[in-house]
């Protein structure tokens, strides 16, 4: 059976030889050390480990650098739309 050792680095784009079942086993072996993301290339791999893990309680959290807050993308709130006046929707006055 080929693949990564046990253990294997988390990048799969380091293996010497990277087909289906390396890669598949290169996931197993991750997943089952509840190592969720996996990096093949510049590729990102997150697994769903079906169960809490304790990636983002409060220790974890607090223990990553701040990032600075920036204001919102434009994207995020659009503008408000102008109010019409009935007479700017073409319906008639009773």
């Amino acid at each position: 059976e080929r693949g990564p050792p046990p253990g294997a680095a988390g990048d799969l784009a380091a293996l010497a030889e990277l087909d289906e079942a390396a890669l598949l086993a290169g996931l197993r072996e991750r997943f089952l050390q509840r190592h969720i993301y996996t990096a093949v290339g510049d590729i990102l791999v997150a697994m769903n480990p079906f169960q809490p893990l304790p990636l983002y309680e409060r220790e974890v959290s607090a223990a990553l650098p701040a990032a600075p807050r920036r204001p919102p993308a434009a994207h995020v709130s659009p503008p408000p739309l102008p109010r019409r006046s009935p007479s700017d929707t073409g319906a008639s006055r009773p």
